[in-house]
C-alpha cells in the first residue's frame, strides 16, 4: 500500500512535468550542466558575501561596497538559471546540501583572509565560473 510520502512524491513529479521539444536525455544533460553552474554561482555568492562581511583595512569602504554590489549581481543570476532549468522540464537545486554536492568552486573557511587575498580568490573564482559558462 502506498504511503502518504509515496503519494506526495508522485504528485510532485506530475506537477513538475513541463512540455519541452527536447528529449529526456537532452533535458537530463542540460539540467545537470545548469544545476552544476547554479551551484557554483551560489557558492561564489556566499564567498563574496563572506568577504564583504569580513573585509578590513584602509580600503574597507571601497572593498565593502564593491563586494556588496558584486554579490547582488551574482545572486541576480540565480533566478534566470533556475527558471531555465524548469522551462526545459528539469528540476533544480532544492537545498544547500545539493549545492554542496554539485559545486566545483572551493569554499573559503579560513578564519582570516587579507583583503588582497580575498580579491585574488574571487577573481580566480570568477574566471573559473566564466570558463564553466563557456
Amino acid at each position: 500500500m502506498p504511503t502518504t510520502q509515496d503519494k506526495l512524491g508522485t504528485g510532485r513529479r506530475s506537477a513538475l512535468a513541463t512540455p519541452s521539444e527536447l528529449g529526456s536525455e537532452a533535458v537530463k544533460n542540460i539540467t545537470g550542466a545548469l544545476n552544476a553552474l547554479l551551484a557554483d554561482v551560489f557558492a561564489l555568492y556566499i564567498k563574496t558575501k563572506n568577504f564583504h562581511w569580513h573585509v578590513s583595512g584602509p580600503h574597507f569602504r571601497d572593498y565593502h561596497l564593491l563586494l556588496d554590489e558584486q554579490g547582488d549581481q551574482i545572486f541576480a543570476m540565480t533566478d534566470d538559471m533556475a527558471e531555465r532549468v524548469r522551462k526545459i522540464g528539469g528540476t533544480t537545486i532544492p537545498s544547500i546540501g545539493h549545492v554542496a554536492r554539485l559545486q566545483r568552486l572551493s569554499d573559503s573557511d579560513a578564519d582570516y583572509v587579507d583583503p588582497h587575498g580575498m580579491l585574488a580568490e574571487l577573481s580566480e573564482d570568477n574566471r573559473t565560473l566564466l570558463a564553466s559558462m563557456r
